[in-house]
């Protein structure tokens, strides 16, 4: 386990034998500092600290002097206690310790990372690098700082609260639900915890399970430890059930009369308002393996599975996550399995699986923002996952962030729940915090213009009917405006706008919340053209079949498409009745180009009457080729102005007559009434 891990590793297993700790270096003792060096590697850090500190004075060789200010730093930043180390390593390297060993500014840049500070981290980290330190890891971390700091700076979209009823000034550690939707249990070494021994290698009380219950107002009660059957004078934490709460599964380390134990998954069942005599899972044969580590289990949701932490043999270095398929007809647990696809050089714990059977777990393997982050990996298989994500700041940050879980059910938010932090600004050493992403919130704000004139149009008609059922009238104001917020523009639904006035051509309009993933304040603009009774309007082009009069739908065009245009503008003005007409170009007998062109309009207004609108409301007119356009625009290369004659394209080159016989083959329409009222159903 690399130096820097040690105390999160205690913390995270409640305790770790002396055997699991690996000593910084070798160095000339004195009688003076000889018990503080023995307690240091005994993982006793408190202890350590107190010890150094008394040695310290009669310390005279300026290299063990450093040494035993370096020491200190060490004590103070493996207990947590990151801003008490800043003074530490300052000593030491005004002691030029850096000389003896370079890892002063690395471990002294790690406490200050831990606590924010970025900008002085990375100055370490530097400082470290000059000294002959390894550029990898240094510029790993120094990334890590800069990331965090960008995150940090920008706009986050959850919301944290750390949970200040709830925490103490001690550890206070992955919360998980215990019972009933409002009951919980965590970790915490607070004055309550049962025993009267302090623990050495935290200064603090030996660790308890606590049950808490809270409110339907959000508010937390007193939490009470559980019985003596479950606490003990050892470590307990970590708690996991089965999906009905009658079996508890916990890490529990074992402390008696001074002697540590390595640390077990045990299992209890409920008895009554109690649980029954907890007995190991036996993962570790303790008669040929007495050291390794194990605990923080989790049950899959299908409760096939046990998810744990451990630092054993097989892993892939430091403490990885292994799992074990559960026999349910003999109740018990087969082999371990490591979970190498999740698993890194450094350490993976804290495991949890959401009911959808994403796996989240803490890592200091993957980079991140710095100490252990938050990752989740989406399940593929029965425990196969896909690639691993960090969570985002501020869940996630410079500090260790763990034992995270969902809340089973917020109306207020998608995503919910609690995970456990040592970062700044807490009550106590770990602090156990509630997140919640805000829900997204979605309004529309639109103004209606004259098409023509560019004037807001005032008393216009706006419906806005979601997918969901809602509908909504409204009326546009002076400034041509009209609003609804976010109580009435709803998540998941697609909505239909509607702008309409009396002797305007109506508008709509699309938009959907479905999939959004941030808030919306739509803002938009609608141009409604006045109605010209007798103008002809355009359309998107309609093609015939040569000399026929189907629609051409074929793999370039189709002219149903083109249809569906006045199609729209005629469900939306439901009171316009449209003459549709149909031109040919000047080829061919006048008597064959209006027969052609009649049974061309009756084709476009026959789909129209397919599609719904009442034939009442459309007159097919074939135009022949009695009116050749006039270009009010330029088009085609032929100039505004020009009429399209016989004569005019006659007199065109060869190669330029086509464009101008297609200019004259066109399907128009003209709004001949607005005020179509429909015939009494019988």
């Amino acid at each position: 386990m690399s130096k820097q891990n040690l105390m999160k590793a205690l913390r995270l297993f409640l305790t770790a034998t002396a055997a699991l700790l690996i000593s910084v270096g070798t160095f000339a003792q004195t009688k003076a500092t000889k018990k503080a060096d023995v307690e240091f590697d005994n993982g006793g850090y408190t202890e350590a600290a107190r010890l150094y500190k008394q040695a310290e004075p009669a310390v005279k060789d300026l290299t063990e002097k450093g040494r035993v200010f370096y020491r200190i730093g060490e004590c103070y930043r493996r207990s947590t206690l990151y801003s008490q180390s800043e003074e530490w390593y300052n000593k030491a390297i005004t002691a030029q310790y850096y000389n003896t060993n370079n890892e002063v500014y690395y471990d002294f840049a790690i406490a200050l990372q831990e606590q924010g500070k970025f900008e002085e981290a990375i100055a370490q980290y530097n400082k470290y690098m000059a000294k002959g330190g390894e550029k990898n890891k240094a510029n790993d971390r120094v990334k890590a700082c800069q990331l965090a700091a960008d995150k940090k700076a920008a706009k986050p979209k959850i919301i944290l609260e750390n949970l200040a009823a709830l925490n103490s000034s001690s550890f206070d550690y992955s919360i998980n639900i215990a019972g009933k939707k409002d009951e919980f249990i965590f970790s915490s070494s607070r004055k309550e915890s049962s025993g009267s021994s302090v623990d050495p290698k935290t200064g603090e009380d030996f660790m308890d399970l606590f049950i808490v219950e809270r409110d339907k107002k959000g508010k937390w009660g007193t939490p009470t430890p559980l019985s003596n059957v479950i606490n003990s004078a050892g470590h307990e934490g970590v708690a996991a059930f089965d999906k009905d709460f009658g079996v508890m599964y916990y890490t529990f380390c074992k402390y008696d009369n001074g002697d540590r134990f390595a640390c077990d998954i045990m299992v209890a069942k409920k008895s009554g308002n109690g649980y029954s005599d907890p007995v190991s899972l036996n993962i570790i044969d303790r008669s040929v393996d007495d050291s390794s580590t194990v605990g923080h289990p989790c049950l899959t949701p299908d409760q096939k599975f046990m998810i744990f932490s451990a630092e054993m043999p097989g892993g892939k270095g430091g403490k990885d996550l292994w799992y074990m398929s559960y026999d349910s007809k003999n109740d018990k647990f087969g082999k371990p399995t490591n979970l190498s696809a999740i698993n890194t050089k450094g350490d993976e714990m804290f495991p949890y699986v959401a009911k959808d059977g994403t796996l989240y777990f803490s890592t200091n393997g993957r980079g991140g923002l710095g100490g252990l982050d938050i990752f989740k990996a989406e399940k593929t298989g029965d425990m196969t996952f896909g690639a691993a994500a960090g969570l985002e700041f501020p869940v996630n940050s410079s500090s260790d962030d763990f034992g995270f879980i969902l809340e089973d059910a917020n109306d207020k938010s998608k995503f919910s729940g609690f995970f456990t932090s040592n970062r700044p600004g807490g009550k106590g050493l770990d602090d156990i915090y509630y997140f919640m992403e805000p829900p997204l919130t979605f309004s529309i704000t639109g103004t209606v213009y004259d098409e023509k004139t560019g004037a807001a149009v005032q008393g216009a008609d706006v419906v806005v009917k979601g997918s969901n059922g809602d509908d909504y009238k409204l009326s546009t104001d002076g400034n041509g405006g009209f609003t609804l917020d976010n109580t009435k523009i709803k998540p998941e639904t697609t909505y239909s706008i509607k702008v309409d006035k009396k002797d305007y051509i109506g508008v709509g309009d699309k938009f959907s919340t479905l999939k959004a993933t941030s808030s919306m304040n739509l803002v938009k603009e609608y141009f409604i053209a006045p109605v010209e009774t007798g103008k002809e309007y355009g359309m998107p082009i309609v093609l015939y079949p040569f000399n026929q009069a189907s629609l051409l739908i074929d793999e370039t065009v189709n002219s149903a498409d083109s249809l569906n245009y006045l199609l729209d503008l005629m469900q939306k003005n439901p009171k316009f009745v449209i003459q549709l007409e149909a031109h040919t170009d000047s080829r061919g007998t006048d008597d064959a180009n209006q027969k052609l062109s009649q049974a061309r309009a009756q084709t476009c207004v026959d789909y129209l009457i397919g599609k719904g609108i009442d034939a009442t409301r459309l007159r097919p007119v074939g135009k022949g080729e009695k009116e050749p356009k006039k270009l009010m625009v330029s088009m085609l290369g032929f100039p505004a102005g020009t009429e399209m004659t016989e004569a005019y394209i006659n007199a065109l080159p060869a190669d330029k007559q086509e464009a101008a016989h297609q200019l004259n083959r066109r399907t128009v329409f003209r709004i001949v009434d607005t005020n179509y009222v429909p015939a009494p159903k019988k």
